[in-house]
């Protein structure tokens, strides 16, 4: 097989999910140099260093060729290790200034979940011996066990520091924009809902691996989540199920079951263009509401009473000529898993910001989100129509008779007022025909003499 070629001159953007902890990379030390190697590492790190704020500015692969002291192949192997184990992304694009990639960084895992997943920790085994290999399974995984006789005598915040109730409410009414902290609960689902999945068949693909009715009840709204977000079949969700199972316990693993039904994600819409036909839905049938409505909104509310929140994302991604990353993709799973807002909404509410911001960002996503509760928007069409009426009291309100007294009161700041003369209390004095005579002489010998 024949190594791709990486023209020197190809520019290069870095984007990364978070930053990198001290415990990262001491992980990337420890776990992940001895399968990638420390060529492959120190492009990891290299990468990280190298972050632009701006598309524009990005820099050309020659720079991190000879930072590296790499060629074009040294540089692609440890690239596409980097890629094997889940620390990079890579996608192609092109634009008025030529073509470039774009290499999303991943944070490494945690090293209780590298030393769980069956694949890394066989790899590692390998590559360092029983002996090395048992040595970093106590370092990580031993944990230290409480005595049976104790007593705690932890005190409470509240017992160290004194806030008083003023105080408090204080906080709430001059912070209202902040965001708060949001309880880590299960996703909350209708049986209506649950009832549109098919819980017997997924129970049938799953008898055969010893996972009972009674474990995938006990997870039936995060399972339910997948379905509804991303959009997978029952034999999907089974398939990633299968490929997350704790193998010391036969238990599913759901954090490791969203992270996969995360990652499937991002490689089928990011790395396979999207059919255009999810783009070519046929306008809906006007109803008395939508009937003044362009088509371009007609599509827009088929698409969005169509698709799942995650393809519909994918599909604005790739109009936009952008990628999903999982960063947004997370701020949008979790509003719905809140169920507060039915899915068609949510598309309305991803396209509505996307049209005005370059990502998704969960302060404004929340926003949004609370705003459109507060009005009762339960359906797409009232969600257009709510938007419809917004913008047009957006141009209402910007011609009000206050901006025209503020436009007046400036252009007087910026005007200066000269006074006017008036020239009927100031009579033309009469003019002494000799002093005439003797002016004109003298200004006509002025002008002989300077000429």
């Amino acid at each position: 097989m024949t190594t791709p070629k990486i023209d020197p001159l190809w520019g290069y953007f870095v984007t990364s999910e978070q930053p990198l902890s001290n415990l990262d990379h001491v992980t990337l030390i420890d776990l992940y140099q001895p399968l990638v190697g420390s060529a492959a590492l120190s492009l990891y790190q290299l990468l990280w260093q190298h972050q632009q704020p701006l598309l524009s500015q990005r820099s050309a692969h020659a720079q991190l060729f000879n930072l590296l002291d790499m060629d074009a192949v040294t540089f692609y192997e440890a690239r596409i290790k980097l890629e094997a184990v889940a620390l990079l992304s890579t996608y192609r694009a092109q634009d008025q200034l030529g073509q470039y990639l774009i290499y999303q960084l991943h944070v490494p895992l945690t090293p209780r979940e590298f030393l769980h997943d069956n694949i890394l920790k066989t790899f590692l085994y390998e590559k360092i011996g029983a002996a090395d290999f048992q040595q970093l399974s106590k370092k990580y995984l031993t944990t230290f066990k409480l005595p049976d006789h104790r007593q705690e005598i932890t005190k409470s915040f509240l017992e160290v520091f004194t806030l008083s109730s003023h105080g408090l409410m204080q906080m709430s009414t001059d912070s209202p924009n902040e965001p708060s902290a949001q309880p880590s609960v299960p996703p909350h689902y209708t049986p209506e809902q649950l009832a549109t999945f098919d819980w017997q068949l997924l129970e049938q693909l799953l008898e055969k691996y010893h996972i009972t009715p009674t474990e995938i009840a006990r997870s039936q709204s995060e399972l339910f989540n997948l379905h509804a977000f991303y959009g997978v079949s029952e034999i999907e969700l089974a398939d990633l199920i299968i490929n997350t199972l704790d193998v010391r316990t036969n238990k599913m693993d759901l954090p490791r079951l969203q992270n996969l039904t995360q990652k499937r994600f991002e490689k089928r819409v990011n790395l396979t263009a999207q059919k255009t036909a999810r783009l070519q839905a046929t306008a809906p049938t006007a109803s008395s509401q939508t009937a003044d409505w362009k088509p371009a909104q007609r599509q827009l509310l088929q698409q969005a009473q169509r698709l799942a929140p995650a393809d519909f994302l994918a599909a604005k991604k790739q109009t936009q000529k952008g990628f999903v990353g999982s960063a947004e993709t997370r701020v949008l799973r979790q509003l719905q898993e809140r169920a507060v807002l039915p899915n068609e909404v949510i598309n309305i509410l991803v396209d509505y910001v996307l049209n005005n911001s370059a990502t998704l960002t969960q302060g404004l996503v929340e926003k949004i989100a609370n705003d459109w509760l507060q009005h009762n928007i339960t359906t797409a069409a009232d969600a257009l129509q709510y938007l419809t009426n917004y913008s047009n009291r957006s141009t209402t309100t910007s011609t009000t008779p206050r901006a025209k007294t503020a436009f007046k009161r400036s252009r007087s700041q910026s005007v200066r007022q000269e006074p006017v003369t008036d020239w009927k209390q100031h009579p033309a004095q009469k003019v002494d025909p000799k002093k005439l005579a003797q002016a004109k002489a003298q200004w006509k010998k002025y002008k002989n003499q300077s000429s």
